[in-house]
């Protein structure tokens, strides 16, 4: 017996032509692209630790409190490393910087660390001379730490 060859008896479908078949291409791929920029746009742009910035107005609720912990954890995380600053906010900017140096200059004092002491006296110095109208919150923070 002879082996019969399958023949598909489906209808076929009509031929595309090569220009739909390009088209179905091109627009497969700017549709890719598209997504893959609206991915990378909502995917952190705002949030972006190079788009941070120090400055939004509630520091001086923390200057105004005495929450000078919470004012230094905002101006580290809010650009104080990258040194970016609002403006009309660097007196606050300073107070935190004097802050934090106050804190460090009496934990190296304490454990006697006077090179890194010394260190942090000089940033206190240098905050304190730009504090502009927070220059009574020098007094208060080194009353804070005796």
């Amino acid at each position: 017996m002879a082996r019969r060859k399958y023949v598909s008896r489906a209808p076929r479908g009509p031929k595309k032509s090569k220009v739909i078949i390009f088209l179905n291409f091109v627009i497969g791929f700017l549709l890719a692209v598209l997504l893959i920029v609206l991915i990378a746009r909502l995917s952190g742009s705002n949030n972006s630790y190079y788009s941070r910035v120090f400055g939004d107005g509630y520091e001086h609720y923390s200057i105004e409190k005495g929450e000078y912990a919470e004012l230094i954890d905002d101006y580290e995380r809010y650009g104080g490393i990258l040194g970016r600053v609002n403006k009309g906010h660097e007196d606050s900017a300073a107070v935190a910087e004097y802050a934090d140096s106050a804190f460090r200059y009496n934990a190296y004092e304490y454990v006697g660390d006077t090179e890194r002491a010394a260190r942090q006296k000089q940033r206190m110095e240098k905050a304190a001379d730009a504090m502009g109208i927070y220059t009574p919150e020098a007094a208060k923070i080194d009353k804070c730490l005796q």
